[in-house]
Parts: structure tokens; C-alpha cells; sequence
């Protein structure tokens, strides 16, 4: 049957292997596996909960209860299992009835420390507990039962209600001074827990006062006379109506101990503490009484400590060489040390029942009377100064420290008459040096003595650390220390070093009064007296937080400089290196063209014309990676959309990485349209996600993201303010270090291996951003992976999308053309003219601006003008203007390598990227051809 129960009953707790061994069929419930669900399900949660937790069901509420509830159940586990609740905690029923009859009506509660008197370790014990009561309903909707989740409190309430009483009793004693007072300050701490004592009796040695607690004493005389074992023991109270305290029956037993003396003296009187009828003294109770005791005791030491002092002072009063008075509350002394006499001259008896305004100088009187009063109101006078005439008539100063008690200020004042002569002499020019010191704000300039402490603060001090004088005088200089130099020492260092090498000089990082940090000068002098001893010292603090800001800005700005003209130079090479090998490219590409209708039909000779074919369109693909660099290729900028870019190459991008890289996209919903060039764009994504597949050689994930983002002016390095879409590709792959991150978008700089990288694909990005009015960041960490992010500029909402459809031409109807041809590079020029001459055209060649000029000049019979753009002395689209200035409006080709300066203001021009082949050139002759028809048509 176990086995069949084990489904009921789970887990493999003590109390499921009980459950499951229960003779259940003989209880009210019977057989287990005919219970409902509504039981079930939250005993099988019981059973696998580590909180303490107990359910009862049915209408006697039968007692179930898991492991973490054995030790509230204590001697009853495990004989209640099954039994009413009514039964198992029958001792408490009645003070949780109301909640019970509420929980069956639907109603949860909430019991937070709850005192109950539970039998359950063989006495009725002192427990709290946190408990809440939550109905457990039946499939009919009916409450079949009860659930109890429940903490035991009891340890910590019984903590720290005697950590409390200890505490109290801590506060009582410090103000005690006789051993009466110390009776008195243990009865009133010891009020305040009536539950673990219920009453205490103390006994203090060479106390006769009486008291209510000489009774107890009486009572438990019999069972005193053996002794106190070890300084204390437990004994048992005859039935005597002893105090309860907060609870209903008396204690049974006392605990007696010894108030221990200082230093293993003799024992100062006994303690007796009525117990807890509902606790066990197994536990600390013990231990708190005895530290207790040792708390009177160091009490009571003090109180004789207090009385030998008095006996001192007896002897002080005769041999003390400063003045020892009694004065009462109307001003009269009532007694004066020999001393008087000794410093003023007075005899005592002439002094002694006189008011002291009789002996005082005139101007004293009035403010001494005052501090006569602030000290029978018990303020203790300390450093207050006043006058006395001698018996030869001069006056001599004192400073006084008074103490009071039942009516009578008791005071001893000090010579300070030559202290006083020496500290007017040097007053006035230290009230110079003062003022000299204040005035300074530009430096903090402060006094700290030989502990830390700060003595003086200047108006430099207050402005540069934020405290005023009263704030900050008396409180220790390592406060404007930082946590971590605090930790390490730093402060302390500082002084020693100035103790023991005359001075300290440190730069470092300060704090002000409001918590802000910034960068301090320090200096900090030994100050010595006329024997050389260190006295205190001197600080003074400047803060260069600005100084260095400014450096560190001005750091920044240097490498900025330095970068960007670094770039500009990259960029002005790149792009005339670019220039000058489009033009050999021109030149092999049409030369191949031509030739490659020449050739005869051999295999091998076709496959190396073919080789040389690809060869140089890898070095025009090379070229246009140097002018997207130089930001100078030609671009077609329209109105792109992210999501249907990405969606169009994703598949085929992936096809190309391979499965060990996906490639995953993060987009909003609705995400603007850009401006760039869609190829172009194409280009650099892919690019940048192949540069995230080579960072990550083991696979990894790759992250296309894009958000819209306003950007202000200087937020983003070279970005205007605007609109922009933030597209990122991101790898977690090795990332690249400080170095390598400032130079990846230098061309030809890569970390790949030889042959399988150009040092262009990351220059292309950042020149194609650059040139459409966005920009390009890289932000890596090694072994954190890169993120490249391209900043594209939103699209006008009133721009129009470019027409994509390609321009049919139809060359075949194209008439002969005597068409001028001009270019400086004699290779492009002498090309050029072959494909024009192949395509049946008419060609006059010239190789300058002006000699083109002048042909045009002396012939007109030409067509049209087909010129380079960067020539010495004349550039095509200057020629252009000259040439419309003889005959406007004359069809032109502008060829150029370049994607920017080829317009012409106030005319079309055809523009014709180079290398171009015979077909594109074709075309252009039919565009240019055409658009002049159409506008003189």
C-alpha cells in the first residue's frame, strides 16, 4: 500500500514516510487514496516545503504537518499526526477559536509574534510565532479545511527583550555615582522585563540603607547560607507569594550571583532574579544575568572610584598650588584653598564668608554673577576667565573650571596672569598674520595638530572645500581624503612623512563638503616650538581641476588635430593614388575590350585574355574602395529602406558565412527611410558582417540592429545635428585593442593574414557615411567583441524616390559623330579614341584644356566633347564653360574617377565613371546626344 500512497503522500521527508505508515482507515478520514483533490494538492505541497507549515481537514480540522514543523510540535510529533487540532494544541484552542471559525467561513488571518503558552517539551513553555490561517477550499466551493504557514519567534523576541534590558541597564548605571544610585539604576532597568525577571533584589556591600529588598534576602536566607557556587546558582523558592511580573503564576526558582569586584576582588554584593515560570534555564538566561552582573560591578567600582577621589581631593586641597573654592548660590565663599593667600596675598579668614564681588575687578562683576548662575544650573564652567585683586591692589587672572551639587559651585582657578601678558604681546601680530592668511582664496591655508585635527580655517579653505569654520574646526583632516586613500592609509602617511622629513608635497584626488572630487596641489610643513618638537601642522591645498581639465583637453585636441589631418593627408594620397590608377586601369580594360575582338579562337588565349579581364576589374573594384575612402566615388543617393535592403541580401549573405554565424535583426516596427547609396550600402553591410564572421573564428552570433536617433550638435564626433538611423552589426567575437581600433579605418592597415585582406573594406564604410552625410564609429573591447555602427541621415519626407528602371538605349540607330576627345593621360586619350573610332565615330584628339579650345575654335563641325575632369591649367568642366561661351549648349561627357565637382552650373552634363568599357561609353554618347535633342527639340 506505500507504494500506491507515495503519489498522496511524496517526497522522501520524514513526515511522508510517517504519513504513509498511518493507519489512516481507522481515522475520521479513512482510506487515503479516496481523498479529494482539495486535500491532495496542498499536502503534496506541504509535504515538499522547507517553511514551517501545517493544514487541518474536515470538520475536526485533522492535523497534518511537514518536517520544518517537528520542533514546534516537540514531545507531541509524531503522536498528534491525524488527531483535531483541537486536540493537539488544546492548551491554546481557546485563544485561536475565533480565527479558526473565521478561516471556515472564508476569511484568511494574520498573527504577527503571537504569544502562546504551548505544551510541548513537558511544561507549559513561553513561544512566539508569525502565523497566517488560509481557507482550503472543497471542488464544491465549500472550505473543506485550513492551511497554516507559520515562523517561530520565539529565540529572537526573548533576544531581544533581554539585549533591551541589558542595554537599559547600560544607560541607568552611566549616570550613577553612589551605590544607592546603582541599587536604584538596576531596579528601573530591570522594570522594563518582567517576563524573564520577575522580580530582583540587590544587595550592595557597606549599604545600610534600607529597602523593600532586604525582604527577599529574609525569605531565602536558609537557602543563601550555603554559598553562591562560582559566582552563581539556581535555587528553588519556598511558597512565599512571590512577585509574577507579567505573568499569572510565580516564579518556582531564583537566580542567585555574586556582583563580581574589579580584577578578581572579592565579590560587592549579591543579586537575586525571580525566573521565568514558563522558560527553561538551560538556555542563556544565565549568560545575560552575569553580564549584568559584571555591569554593576564595573558600576560600582566606578562609585568607588568616585569616593576615593574625594578623599584625594582632600589632600589636593591643602597642597594645590591653584586656587580651590566653595562658593554658594548667593556668591559668598564659603571656603578657600591655602593657595589664596599664597597668590593674592588675602589672609583666608578675611576671605571666607565674603562675597566674591568684593575681591573681583569692577568690570568682572556683572558677567561673573551670570556664569555664577549657569553653573548652579548645573553647566559646568571649563577655560572661563576673570580677574582678582591682590592685597597690594593689582589684579591677577584665573581661569576657572566649576563643577556643582546640592546648592554649592565648587571651582579651582588657575595663575594665567603671565600667559595673558605674553598672548597680548604676540596679539597683535597674529591678528596681522590672521588677517593676512584670511584674505587668501585662492589657496586653502589651515592649522592641523599632531593627532590630524584641523585648529584654524581660512576664507581659501572655505571656498575651496566647501565648510564653513564651525563645521570643520575640531573634526579630522582625512575627511577630505577619498574612501580609498582613507583606506590605505594616505592621510597618516602624509603627516608622517611631514613629521618626519619637515614637509609633504602630493597632487591627488580631494573631496569637497557636497561630495564632489577634484584634484588638489597639497602641501603640508611641520610647524615647531624654540626645542624643535613638531607641534602641528601647516596645510595649505590648491586645486588644479582646472589646470589639469584644461591640459587633458588640451591633450585630446591635439590627438584629434592630429588624426584628423593624419586622415585628410590618408584621404588626399588615397584619392590621387585612386586618380592616377583609374587611368591605368582605363587604359588596360579598353585595350583589352578592343584587342579582345581581335583575338584568334584558342582556348588558351581566350582563358588568358579572360584572366586579365578579371584581374583588372579586381584592381577597379580596389580603385572605387580608395575613392569611397577619399569620399570622391560617385554615388547615387535615393530613399532607402532598411528593412527591405537587409530582407533582399539577407538569405544570400548567410548562404555565404555559412550556418556558424546567423545572423539575427533587431528594427522597430517603423523605421524612416534614409539617404544613401543602396549598392554602396550593400556593399559596406556586407563587408562589415563578413568582418564579424572573421573577428569570431569559432562561430558566433551576429546582430543586425538600427533605431532612429536626434543627435545635437557635438554629441556625435563629426555628425551635424539632424535626424539619424543608428544601423549596427555587432560580434562577440575577439574585439581589438586601443590600438587597433584607431587605426582600422586607415587604408590597407588589416589584421588578417597575407593575401586575405586590402585594409579598404572598413575606409570604404567610413568614406561612404562621410560622403552621404553620416558617419562611422567602431566601438570594441578585447574579448567583449565589436560593434560597427553606420549613422545614416533620415530621408526628407517630401523627397521623391529616385526611378530606378535602367535608361534603354538604342545604339544601333546612333549616326556618325565627329566628336572631340580630350584627356591629359596619353594612354586614356589614345583608348579613349580607339572605341570611339571602333564605334564608328569621327575623333579629333587634344591633350589639354586649351589646346581642346582651340580646336573647337578653328573647327565647327563637332558634335560633341568628351573631356577628363582633373587636367593641369584647365579642368573639363572649365572647358565646358568656354566652350558654351563659343557654342552653348554643345553635347558633353565629363569622364572622371571622382564622384563630386563635375557639375556644370546652368547645364546638363553626362557623366562617365572611370575605367568605363565600349559599352558604357556608347551610352553616354547616346544620353548626351539625346538629352541635347530633347532641349533644343
Amino acid at each position: 500500500m506505500n507504494d500506491d500512497l507515495s503519489e498522496i503522500f511524496v517526497g522522501n521527508s520524514e513526515m511522508a514516510g510517517v504519513m504513509r505508515n498511518h493507519a489512516w482507515a481507522e481515522t475520521a478520514l479513512g482510506d487515503p487514496r479516496g481523498w479529494p483533490d482539495a486535500l491532495k494538492i496542498p499536502l503534496r505541497m506541504l509535504l515538499t516545503s522547507r517553511f514551517e507549515m501545517w493544514l487541518g481537514w474536515g470538520p475536526d480540522l485533522c492535523f497534518f504537518y511537514n518536517d520544518a514543523y517537528i520542533p514546534t510540535l516537540g514531545i507531541k510529533h509524531p503522536s498528534m499526526l491525524g488527531r483535531p487540532f483541537r486536540e493537539v494544541w488544546s492548551e491554546v484552542y481557546d485563544e485561536v477559536a475565533d480565527q479558526v471559525e473565521r478561516v471556515q467561513a472564508g476569511q484568511a488571518t494574520w498573527n504577527r509574534s503571537l504569544l502562546l503558552l504551548l505544551e510541548r517539551s513537558g511544561y507549559t513553555e513561553e513561544t512566539y510565532h508569525s502565523f497566517s490561517y488560509s481557507p482550503l477550499y472543497e471542488a464544491d466551493g465549500g472550505v473543506g479545511g485550513l492551511l497554516c504557514v507559520v515562523s517561530e519567534d520565539t529565540a529572537r523576541i526573548i533576544s531581544v527583550r533581554r539585549l533591551e534590558t541589558l542595554s537599559r541597564l547600560g544607560t541607568e548605571l552611566s549616570g550613577a555615582t553612589t551605590k544607592s544610585s546603582v541599587r536604584a539604576a538596576v531596579h528601573s532597568a530591570f522594570e522594563t522585563n518582567r517576563r524573564d525577571f520577575p522580580f530582583i533584589a540587590v544587595a550592595i556591600d557597606d549599604l545600610v540603607e534600607p529597602d523593600g529588598d532586604d525582604e527577599v534576602f529574609e525569605k531565602i536566607a536558609a537557602e543563601l547560607a550555603s554559598g553562591v557556587n562560582d559566582g552563581a546558582t539556581i535555587i528553588s523558592l519556598p511558597s512565599l507569594g512571590w512577585p509574577s511580573g507579567d505573568w499569572k503564576r510565580e516564579p518556582r526558582d531564583a537566580l542567585v550571583l555574586a556582583i563580581p569586584g574589579h580584577g578578581g576582588e572579592a565579590a560587592l554584593g549579591t543579586i537575586v532574579l525571580g525566573l521565568n515560570p514558563y522558560r527553561a534555564h538551560g538556555d542563556n538566561v544565565l549568560d545575560i544575568a552575569q553580564l549584568a552582573a559584571a555591569q554593576i560591578g564595573s558600576a560600582l567600582a566606578k562609585v568607588m572610584a568616585i569616593d576615593g577621589e574625594r578623599r584625594r581631593a582632600d589632600r589636593i586641597w591643602t597642597i594645590s598650588r591653584d586656587l580651590i573654592v566653595v562658593v554658594d548660590e548667593k556668591g559668598i565663599f564659603r571656603s578657600v584653598s591655602p593657595a589664596w593667600t599664597r597668590i593674592l596675598g588675602h589672609p583666608i579668614e578675611e576671605v571666607v564668608g565674603k562675597p566674591f564681588s568684593d575681591f573681583m575687578h569692577p568690570a568682572d562683576i556683572a558677567h561673573s554673577k551670570v556664569a555664577l548662575e549657569r553653573a548652579l544650573g548645573s553647566e559646568e564652567l571649563s577655560n572661563y576667565e576673570n580677574r582678582f585683586r591682590t592685597d597690594e591692589g593689582f589684579y591677577r587672572s584665573f581661569q576657572w573650571h566649576t563643577t556643582s551639587e546640592n546648592g554649592f559651585v565648587y571651582a579651582y582657578g588657575r595663575d594665567v596672569t603671565e600667559s595673558r601678558q605674553v598672548e597680548e604681546a604676540l596679539s597683535e601680530s597674529e591678528e596681522q598674520f590672521r588677517h593676512l592668511v584670511q584674505s587668501v582664496t585662492d589657496y586653502a591655508i589651515y592649522m592641523i595638530d599632531l593627532d590630524g585635527y584641523v585648529s584654524s580655517w581660512n576664507e581659501g579653505a572655505r571656498r575651496i572645500k566647501g565648510y564653513e569654520p564651525d563645521e570643520i574646526i575640531g573634526e579630522h583632516f582625512s575627511r577630505f581624503y577619498t574612501e580609498v586613500d582613507r583606506a590605505i592609509g594616505e592621510p597618516q602617511r602624509a603627516l608622517e612623512t611631514a613629521r618626519n622629513e619637515g614637509r609633504f608635497l602630493a597632487e591627488g584626488w580631494r573631496v569637497r563638503k557636497d561630495g564632489e572630487r577634484f584634484r588638489a596641489s597639497v602641501v603640508i610643513d611641520a610647524v615647531r616650538d624654540d626645542r624643535g618638537r613638531a607641534i602641528g601642522f601647516a596645510k595649505i591645498t590648491r586645486d588644479v581641476t582646472e589646470r589639469e581639465r584644461t591640459q587633458r583637453e588640451l591633450e585630446v585636441a591635439r590627438e584629434t588635430l592630429f588624426q584628423s589631418q593624419k586622415m585628410d593627408a590618408i584621404g588626399q594620397l588615397t584619392g590621387g593614388v585612386a586618380h592616377d590608377f583609374n587611368n591605368l586601369l582605363m587604359a588596360v580594360m579598353s585595350s583589352l575590350e578592343l584587342l579582345g575582338k581581335r583575338l584568334p579562337a584558342d582556348p588558351l588565349t581566350k582563358r588568358l585574355f579572360d584572366n586579365a579581364v578579371e584581374g583588372a576589374k579586381r584592381g577597379a573594384t580596389l580603385t572605387q574602395r580608395m575613392l569611397a575612402f577619399a569620399r570622391r566615388q560617385d554615388l547615387q543617393v535615393d530613399r532607402i529602406d532598411l528593412s527591405q535592403l537587409l530582407s533582399g541580401m539577407n538569405d544570400l549573405v548567410q548562404r555565404s558565412i555559412g550556418p556558424e554565424w546567423p545572423i539575427s535583426t533587431s528594427f522597430p516596427l517603423k523605421l524612416p527611410q534614409v539617404c544613401a547609396d543602396a549598392n554602396q550600402l550593400e556593399m559596406a553591410l556586407l563587408n562589415l558582417i563578413v568582418n564579424a564572421r572573421d573577428a569570431s573564428p569559432g562561430g558566433g552570433a551576429i546582430l543586425i540592429s538600427a533605431a532612429c536617433e536626434d543627435v545635437a550638435d557635438g554629441m556625435i564626433d563629426d555628425l551635424s545635428a539632424g535626424s539619424y538611423v543608428r544601423m549596427g552589426v555587432k560580434d562577440n567575437g575577439i574585439g581589438m585593442d586601443a590600438d587597433t581600433l584607431q587605426r582600422a579605418t586607415e587604408p590597407f592597415f588589416t589584421t588578417k593574414g597575407v593575401g586575405k585582406g586590402t585594409g579598404l573594406g572598413l575606409p570604404m564604410v567610413h568614406g561612404m557615411a562621410r560622403q552621404i552625410g553620416g558617419t562611422f564609429q567602431l566601438l570594441s573591447e578585447v574579448g567583449r567583441g565589436t560593434s560597427a555602427v553606420i549613422w545614416l541621415p533620415v530621408a526628407n519626407a517630401e523627397a521623391e524616390p529616385a526611378d530606378d528602371s535602367p535608361v534603354q538605349t538604342d545604339r544601333r540607330g546612333t549616326r556618325s559623330l565627329t566628336i572631340l576627345a580630350v584627356d591629359d593621360d596619353a594612354l586614356v586619350l589614345m583608348n579613349t579614341v580607339a572605341l570611339l573610332e571602333d564605334l564608328g565615330h569621327d575623333v579629333i584628339e587634344a591633350s589639354s584644356g586649351r589646346q581642346a579650345l582651340e580646336v573647337f575654335a578653328g573647327q565647327h563641325d563637332i558634335d560633341m566633347l568628351i573631356t577628363d575632369q582633373a587636367m593641369p591649367m584647365m579642368t573639363g568642366v572649365e572647358l565646358i564653360e568656354a566652350i558654351d561661351a563659343i557654342r552653348p549648349g554643345t553635347p558633353a561627357i565629363i569622364a572622371s574617377g571622382y564622384g563630386e565637382g563635375v557639375e556644370v552650373p546652368g547645364r546638363e552634363v553626362v557623366r562617365l565613371g572611370k575605367p568605363f568599357n565600349q559599352s558604357q561609353l556608347a551610352d553616354a554618347v547616346i544620353e548626351a546626344v539625346g538629352s541635347n535633342v530633347t532641349r533644343h527639340g
